[in-house]
């Protein structure tokens, strides 16, 4: 799947291998009037500066034409054909992005090839994301970044709206 290596990094941590952080350690229950048992171990800190996070916008982001310049980048084309033929319209020359049922599938895909972009551009980005979030339907492009749901699922997710209208 085209999000599986997102969802690999994110399993293992930013910039870091599998099981570089040691499992949290369990306090053990102090007896009563005895010393407080000892804070539990934490991840170690990182720097701020060598670490990323991606914030995925929502409806009222959208115009005619957003994301026309990422079709160059791999993957890309094939989102948007997909998209195109679920929902039945051209992504790009649809007019009627103010309706919700237009607006929301298309800031999904778009936001998700503008991963590929920074994939390409930069991909030091996406290793060292340590966090991503939405804004409405942005909520459903960062959990696919996360690995936390797939494509076809957020697709199908941030797509509902147009199937409740049918």
């Amino acid at each position: 799947s085209f999000f599986l290596k997102y969802r690999k990094l994110w399993a293992r941590g930013p910039g870091s291998a599998a099981g570089d952080y040691p499992p949290p350690a369990e306090a053990p229950a102090s007896p009563p009037n005895s010393e407080p048992a000892a804070a539990p171990q934490r991840r170690p800190k990182k720097d701020p500066s060598g670490c990323s996070v991606l914030l995925f916008p929502g409806q009222g982001s959208q115009f005619v034409g957003m994301g026309r310049g990422l079709l160059k980048y791999p993957n890309v084309k094939e989102m948007f054909t997909v998209a195109q033929k679920i929902l039945g319209y051209d992504l790009f020359e649809s007019t009627s992005l103010q309706k919700t049922v237009h607006c929301q599938p298309a800031v999904f895909v778009t936001s998700l090839a503008a991963v590929e972009r920074l994939n390409q551009e930069n991909p030091k980005a996406i290793e060292m994301c340590v966090a991503a979030a939405g804004f409405s339907v942005g909520e459903f492009a960062a959990l696919v970044f996360s690995g936390a749901m797939n494509f076809a699922e957020g697709r199908k997710t941030s797509f509902l709206g147009f199937f409740v209208h049918l």
